[in-house]
């Protein structure tokens, strides 16, 4: 079976959802760090390869590629957008290696191209409710697992023998 990817149009989604809209005008920075933080758990949760494109329009010089959280976070190179990027790296994916792609946009025009290439597209809006979800998902897992007390204490963290020691210190 070949790979499944998230390929997500950063900025995009940086400017759809509420949940940055003060934070990107103040540290954009740190707005990208967590949109790539949100994406990398999403992806871990259903075993995606995830990318995030970020245009670097006005900025000169060559892509940059880097590994942040698992996933591989691109910054354009300069005089192009991430939709062009987007385009050429899902058609490559999708066409080329069979790969199935999700793409996160909601650039009407950029969902139409990546469609004609076989990929699948998923709204900023739509790709917020699945993150939710998945983050909801997420949190059950952890709430079923054994010794789990539905409270986020080190004891539920930390090896039995640990603990074990740790309770015959507290004793004496």
């Amino acid at each position: 079976m070949s790979r499944e990817y998230i390929v997500v149009d950063g900025y995009n989604v940086i400017n759809s959802w509420d949940d940055f809209a003060g934070l990107k005008e103040i540290d954009l920075a740190h707005a990208r760090d967590q949109l790539v933080h949100k994406v990398s758990e999403y992806a871990a949760f259903y075993d995606y390869q995830a990318v995030l494109v970020f245009d670097a329009m006005d900025v000169k010089g060559p892509a940059s590629v880097t590994e942040l959280a698992g996933a591989k976070v691109v910054f354009t190179a300069e005089n192009e957008t991430a939709d062009t990027w987007i385009e050429r790296y899902v058609y490559q994916l999708a066409r080329g290696g069979g790969a199935k792609v999700f793409v996160v946009t909601s650039d009407y025009a950029e969902q139409n191209s990546i469609l004609g290439s076989g990929a699948y597209r998923i709204s900023s809006r739509e790709f917020r409710e699945k993150y939710l979800y998945a983050k909801k998902r997420i949190s059950e897992k952890i709430e079923q697992r054994p010794g789990h007390s539905g409270r986020n204490e080190v004891a539920g963290r930390i090896h039995p023998g640990v603990l074990q020691n740790l309770e015959e210190l507290r004793r004496k």
